[in-house]
């Protein structure tokens, strides 16, 4: 396979201008073996051209590849010309030399199992191929050796993927090793098999469930029915221990009866849910027997005698009843929102009064309580605005177990030392997508809720299960079949009665005292969880606790890469802001201005677009969605975006229930922020905006 014609050593005098670097030129003592084949071959009959003119960045990948303990190859250059070390020519028992051939051409006969890594590679990706076959190709023959590489992509001297390092380790002898160990598994579990086939035949036509377990409580054996009814193959075992198997629910009583199996004691049958290998849970009944040390599980499929569809069903006809009339909605808004507003009523006309006087004490405590009931007043509205559903949300594809492990903290300090935090989380939850700040503030509400029916003395259980729907009935017909992904809140409270849990999501009810609830935590929930297509329900009973069950529908998507950490905080900038109201309009110039931000501020659309020709660029324009003479946020975004495609907009607005509006959220460089806010909101949200 020679791709190249060797000559003398290369021109010790390189030519005026060329580019100089790491020398490849071998010292007297190298001037044999691996570096003189880079440096003897004639390279100008290449797509590299001569030697001497190759770019610093390639000199300094040449000098890593000669100076490797590793089987090396260069692959550079559109062409992927290649440049090897003696190691890689020894592993691949190549006769001839094969600088400078291209890299498909040396790697031909192996490009099915090699080419979707140098794919990868080209864009920038790495990749590990371990313990992979490829075929070697010898005159007259081939032979498959068994090889550890991996294919890292390199940066040429403008920061672009020229080319990528192709490595490899010879690991052949390694995997025939465990090749063998298998085999001789294998007939061990062959004999095994014979014997327990021979001992009865019901093990093979059996319809239930049949399991042989090892000392570890690893599935050793089953019979066909483990394949027909949880999918799991029926020559192989899955790695994880039969009880991580069971439902988080489960999972302490299963773990109880295999240890009594274990210590050959009498078990006594109990039910139970096994994961199914897409991921869903089936009911067994479970027997187990010990005899000659091996441990036998029996599990008869109960999956329709335990339906969910009738608890669903239950939850729908609640969810029918749960409004009484909108007088007592409007009832209670006026309530509340009185209540904030006499504070701040009171608090202006008290400050305004200090000032005529001319007195200046205790002016910061009327500040105090003004902004205290503006900031309920804001809680309220972003609550009735979740209720209903019009709470604008940024949901992502998120991996819910690493959320509610990430704010168990945050959990702990809500429900107070008192309250013992429990989790029951599924072995591998499936995806959802779902807005994460509002998921945090739901399960704050639910625990709060938790800690208050316990008076701050008790238990809460929080369990992630995933969960299949096969069907809904006449009775549920909104209720969708498919994947769901179930997070439960329990606590060993005083309970609640069924006219209060019927009442539960019913705007401003509320079965505390006077005083210590508003009655818009759980409505609150519910209408997160109904804009996230989701559904939710109660069960309570007085006296025995109640179980809040939130149900979301999986998602399909790949779990996005973790993002990096943000750079500190963003000083500065050129913004244009667009609002119709005056005085909002002016405090948010202000607020930014004193955080060191250049501000444009103007009243209307067509301004908004004159200053931008004139004046621009700016980092970020912040709009309110509606405004005066028929131009609205919107639009301004689109013509701004003819200009410059990436230009950042903040929407600011007070109502959200646009389908075209949330998806315009999803465009990058985006955000919407909800009226009422406060400054401090505000500044915070542009300086991630402008971070991201």
């Amino acid at each position: 396979m020679n791709c190249g014609t060797k000559i003398l050593a290369a021109d010790p005098n390189p030519l005026p201008g060329a580019v100089q670097g790491i020398s490849l030129r071998p010292s007297a003592a190298e001037a044999t073996g691996m570096s003189a084949s880079v440096t003897d071959f004639d390279w100008s009959t290449t797509p590299l051209g001569p030697l001497v003119l190759w770019s610093p960045a390639l000199r300094i990948a040449v000098d890593m590849l000669l100076l490797s303990p590793f089987p090396c190859a260069l692959a550079w250059g559109p062409e992927l010309t290649v440049i090897h070390n003696e190691g890689y020519k020894q592993l691949l028992a190549e006769e001839t030399d094969f600088q400078g051939c291209r890299f498909e051409q040396l790697w031909a006969h192996a490009w099915d199992s090699l080419g979707a890594a140098v794919f990868m590679a080209l864009e920038g990706r790495g990749s590990l191929l371990a313990d992979a076959p490829l075929p070697i190709a010898h005159p007259g023959s081939a032979t498959t050796v068994w090889f550890t590489g991996c294919l890292s992509p390199l940066h040429d001297d403008r920061r672009t993927i020229a080319g990528f390092l192709h490595t490899l380790i010879e690991t052949t002898a390694s995997v025939e090793t465990t090749r063998r160990w298998r085999e001789l598994a294998q007939s061990f579990e062959a004999r095994l098999e014979h014997h327990l086939s021979h001992s009865t035949s019901t093990w093979q036509l059996s319809p239930d469930l049949m399991l042989t377990l090892d000392k570890d409580l690893q599935v050793r054996m089953a019979n066909p029915t483990w394949h027909n009814a949880l999918g799991w193959p029926a020559d192989g075992t899955p790695e994880y221990p039969l009880p991580e198997l069971f439902h988080p629910a489960d999972r302490t009583e299963a773990e109880l009866m295999l240890s009594t199996l274990l210590q050959g004691a009498q078990t006594v049958a109990f039910d139970g849910r096994v994961r199914h290998h897409d991921g869903h849970y089936c009911w067994f009944r479970w027997h187990g027997t010990c005899e000659q040390d091996v441990p036998t599980l029996v599990g008869r499929d109960i999956s329709e005698e335990r339906q969910a569809v009738q608890r669903l069903a239950q939850a729908a006809v609640e969810e029918s009843q749960r409004m009484d009339s909108m007088v007592k909605v409007a009832g209670g808004l006026g309530h509340e929102m009185n209540n904030v507003l006499s504070g701040v009523s009171s608090s202006l006309e008290l400050l305004d009064r200090r000032l005529a006087q001319g007195r200046l004490e205790n002016l910061a405590s009327y500040v105090a309580i003004a902004r205290e009931a503006t900031s309920r007043a804001i809680g309220l509205t972003h609550n009735l605005l979740a209720f209903a559903r019009s709470q604008p949300l940024s949901p992502n594809v998120l991996d819910i177990k690493h959320l509610l492990e990430s704010v168990t903290p945050l959990l702990q300090q809500t429900l107070g030392s008192g309250m013992r935090l429990h989790w029951h989380m599924d072995q591998a939850p499936w995806p959802v997508r779902l807005d994460p700040d509002l998921l945090r503030n739901a399960l704050m509400h639910l625990c709060r809720n938790a800690r208050d029916a316990c008076l701050g003395q008790g238990n809460v259980s929080i369990r992630i299960a995933n969960e299949r729907v096969e069907g809904v009935s006449e009775y549920s017909a909104q209720w969708v079949a498919g994947d769901h992904v179930v997070l439960q809140v329990e606590d060993d409270g005083h309970g609640m009665s069924p006219d209060d849990v019927a009442r539960a999501f019913e705007p401003f009810f509320t079965s505390k005292p006077l005083g210590q609830g508003a009655g818009l935590g759980l409505p609150m929930v519910h209408g997160f969880v109904q804009q996230s297509s989701g559904q939710i329900w109660i069960e309570s009973q007085q006296g025995q606790g109640t179980r809040v069950v939130l149900m979301f529908p999986r998602c399909h998507e790949s779990l996005p890469e973790p993002l990096a950490g943000m750079d500190a905080q963003v000083q500065g900038g050129r913004l244009l802001l667009v609002d119709d109201e005056t005085s909002l309009r002016g405090v948010m110039k202000e607020a930014l201005v004193e955080h060191g931000f250049e501000v444009c501020a103007v009243a209307d659309a067509n301004s908004a677009l004159a200053e931008y020709r004139h004046n621009g660029p700016f980092e970020l324009v912040v709009t309110d969605i509606g405004l005066p003479g028929g131009f609205s946020g919107r639009q301004v975004a689109r013509a701004l975006r003819l200009i410059n495609p990436e230009q950042k907009i903040m929407f600011i607005t007070g109502f959200n229930d646009d389908p075209e509006q949330q998806a315009l959220l999803d465009e990058p460089g985006t955000d919407l922020l909800l009226k009422p806010f406060s400054l401090v909101t505000l500044v915070e949200r542009i300086q991630r905006l402008l971070q991201a």
